[in-house]
């Protein structure tokens, strides 16, 4: 039970952050559902599916968050 809320935690915070990043419901829904050049044209919601690849995309947006350098 506990990794399920921690799942749905991070799920919460990976839409706050693109919702930050994009600004617009609709383009956050269309991020999720559209193959990533960073992912290997997987879609980030396919990677999202398994722990690993869960992992891959938090990191993904955690990166993106980091102002260039």
């Amino acid at each position: 039970m506990a990794e399920y809320n921690i799942q749905d935690k991070m799920a919460y915070n990976a839409n706050q952050i693109l919702k930050a990043l994009l600004g617009d419901d609709e383009l956050v829904s269309r991020w999720w559902i559209s193959p990533n050049r960073a992912f290997d044209e997987q879609t980030p919601e396919d990677l999202w599916n398994t722990s690993k690849g869960r992992n891959k995309v938090y990191s993904y947006l955690l990166d993106q968050m980091e102002p260039p350098h």
